[in-house]
């Protein structure tokens, strides 16, 4: 009778993984074949293992689920980086020998700033990013952080 309390422990937890996976197809309205179901579920449940184990490693940061869960490495990377090209050269530009460095700065604590954007799937990263350096640009001049269309 000693194994029923562990059967049932797993029972629940393989419940709550499946409700998990349920959770988060629901969300992002994500539907599969029955073959391509069983694929993206486990790796779903890796990204999700690798997410508590991290956040479970005390860092300065906290790691959540989002619409890349059920994507594979090289998936998501092909978001980030839909053109492969040849690789920059390493900057050779002299290190800067003008006043003291402070030893840490956050630009996020001046409210300078814009909030992180979801892009969706259409590769514009540059969009994004340029725009963002815009936007911080004018708000550490002017103080005021505006809200420029990506488009």
């Amino acid at each position: 009778h000693i194994s029923f309390p562990f059967f049932y422990q797993l029972s629940i937890k393989q419940k709550s993984s499946n409700d998990e996976w349920s959770e988060y197809k629901s969300e992002y309205k994500l539907n599969f074949t029955e073959e391509e179901e069983t694929f993206r579920k486990k790796i779903f449940l890796k990204n999700s293992a690798f997410i508590v184990e991290s956040n479970n490693n005390n860092m300065n940061y906290t790691l959540k689920m989002n619409h890349f869960g059920h994507l594979t490495s090289y998936e998501r990377m092909s978001f980030f980086m839909p053109f492969s090209g040849k690789r920059l050269q390493e900057d050779q530009s002299p290190i800067f020998v003008g006043k003291e460095i402070p030893s840490k700065w956050d630009w996020r604590t001046l409210s300078v700033v814009s909030p992180v954007q979801n892009q969706l799937n259409c590769s514009s990263c540059y969009a994004f990013s340029a725009i963002d350096a815009i936007e911080s640009q004018y708000a550490i001049h002017t103080g005021v952080l505006p809200n420029l269309s990506k488009q």
